[in-house]
Formats: C-alpha cells, structure tokens, sequence
C-alpha cells in the first residue's frame, strides 16, 4: 500500500540521483520506506518493519523488477503471471470503486523543511488527510516508485491500480505525509553507489502455486 500511495502522486520527469526515507506508523509498530532513484531502469524501495520476519526490498534493474525478501530474489514476472492466474474467478465479481476526490483544506505544513497544502479525502467511508508537496528531489524519487508500480500492476488488486489511475489532477505532486501512517523524513540527492543496486542472489523459480510461493517468501 506504501507504494502505491506514493506513486499516486508522481511526475513525469527526473534529473537526478535522490534517496527518500518515510518513516511509518501502524498496528504492528513502526518502519521506514526507504527510495533509491538513479533513472527509469535503476530504482530500489527497502521497506522495513518492526513486526516482519525479514526486511523487503523492490528493485527494478533494466525493464525487470524483482522482489527482495531476505536472501531470495524472486522475479515479478512470475509473480504477475501466478496472481492473475489465482484472480481469473473473481474477476467478473470486482467493481470499480468510486473516484477518490481531494478537498484543498487550505491549511499548510512544512516536513523535512518541505511545505505542502493539506488535503482530505474519503476512502471506503474512512477520512483521510495527505500532505502534498512540490521538489525535484522528492518527484524524482517518486517517479522511480511509479516504475516499480507499473510493472507490479499485473499482481495489483485492480482496486490498487484504481487508484493510482484516479489522480492525475494532483499527479505533479509529491507526498509528505498520509494520516500518522506515513511521513517524510529525509531527502538525500548525493551519487547512489552502483552496490545499491545489485541482486544478493539469483532469481528463483517459482513452483508448487501459492504454497510454493508462500515457502520462497519466507525462505525456507
């Protein structure tokens, strides 16, 4: 969801190296989202937690992306094709959720010695707020997480890629914060080192269904 949320709000241009860090809240305790963009065909998303076994990693290297999970390196490829294989049933049972409308609440706030207009909206009945943003540094980054986004939609709920597609009209914006879950914490735009981006392992194959992704998952 972290990712999604962020790449609801990405640009169509980047110039340089950035290194983004959120920090995030929720009912398994606290963790941090961290981004690293070089370009379209380098971008890494370390997302750590309190609660999780294993610290998780996204990686798009060239036109791939691969998830990260401990010592395995799975291929999203694989992933996309056993969702949408899984998905095929439900598929005449989804419905398109109603477009999302953000509300100027006409309040600002500075995080990370950014200044943003606060914004509400409602979602499945729940009110939300998100601070949105104008950086290079900041878009840039959030350029890179639309990267991984696209080539994650095949295993997307559709309701997730819903979503992204509702909000081009704050589409050149940034995100700074969303409710108390997430929050901007740092932008670094120094030169990425190339190890960043390197895989720890070979991509494994997927077998055995959801059991057998399931085990990959946990490393076992």
């Amino acid at each position: 969801m972290a990712v999604v949320a962020i790449s609801m709000f990405a640009v169509k241009t980047a110039l340089a190296d950035a290194t983004v860090v959120y920090k995030m809240t929720g009912p398994d305790g606290h963790g941090s989202q961290t981004i690293y963009y070089a370009d379209k065909r380098h971008v890494r998303v370390d997302i750590a937690n309190d609660a999780a076994r294993h610290d998780a990693t996204m990686m798009k290297l060239g036109d791939k992306v691969y998830m990260i999970t401990g010592k395995v390196v799975q291929d999203m490829d694989q992933l996309a094709e056993m969702m949408a294989m899984m998905g095929k049933g439900a598929k005449n049972r989804q419905t398109k959720p109603a477009p999302i409308k953000y509300e100027d609440t006409g309040r600002t706030e500075t995080i990370a010695g950014i200044t943003g207009k606060v914004y509400s909206f409602v979602e499945r009945g729940k009110q939300h707020e998100v601070v949105l943003g104008r950086d290079k540094d900041l878009q840039d980054a959030a350029l890179g997480v639309v990267e991984i986004a696209k080539a994650m939609s095949a295993a997307m709920p559709s309701e997730s890629r819903n979503m992204m597609e509702q909000n081009s009209p704050i589409k050149s914006m940034a995100m700074l914060r969303l409710d108390h879950h997430m929050q901007l914490q740092s932008i670094n735009k120094k030169r990425i080192q190339a190890s960043v981006f390197k895989l720890p392992a070979k991509p494994q194959q997927l077998g055995g269904g959801l059991g057998g992704l399931m085990k990959s998952l946990n490393g076992k």
